[in-house]
């Protein structure tokens, strides 16, 4: 279910995605009696935020910024279930290539940088040749972090305080 909420920039990537995920999973918590996972991804460099581009401009300007560095991504993952809010983050870091004019600019005017966090989606092919490195979960700059997710889903549902197992 999509939520309907007021995003936040915080100080930083972690406080930011973890407060936007919480908005996020307590709005879900309110419209069922299902378990419910909600999620937050912000790209995070020199104590500023990235979040999703609003234009054009932005969207370049950030590219500028994070290429040629390396960039923290933080995807926050809130687990709402039986009365129990269980909140934890993943962080990686991605390191951009030099900036390169002609595939930035071909990547924005295309229209992919809007709807993600700094502007890119990892798994574009577009994208692709910017990348140099990733340390971490690579799924977590996807923008879910499935080992975490896994983990919290396992260890709370399927092997819960009252010794219920799946």
């Amino acid at each position: 279910m999509p939520a309907d909420v007021s995003e936040v920039v915080l100080p930083s990537a972690v406080a930011t995605a973890s407060v936007n995920a919480r908005i996020k999973g307590e709005y879900a918590l309110k419209r069922t009696d299902l378990p419910v996972l909600a999620f937050d991804t912000v790209v995070g460099l020199d104590d500023k935020v990235f979040g999703k581009p609003r234009d054009r401009e932005q969207a370049i300007t950030m590219f500028k910024t994070l290429c040629g560095r390396t960039h923290e991504v933080v995807t926050a993952v809130f687990f709402g279930f039986g009365g129990k809010i269980i909140e934890k983050f993943e962080k990686t870091f991605v390191t951009f290539g030099a900036f390169n004019a002609r595939l930035v600019y071909n990547y924005v005017d295309g229209g992919a940088p809007y709807d993600k966090a700094g502007g890119y989606n990892i798994d574009d092919d577009e994208i692709k040749p910017l990348i140099a490195r990733v340390d971490g979960d690579y799924t977590n700059v996807v923008g879910l972090p499935v080992k975490l997710t896994e983990k919290l889903i396992e260890e709370n549902l399927f092997n819960g305080e009252d010794g219920d197992s799946a």
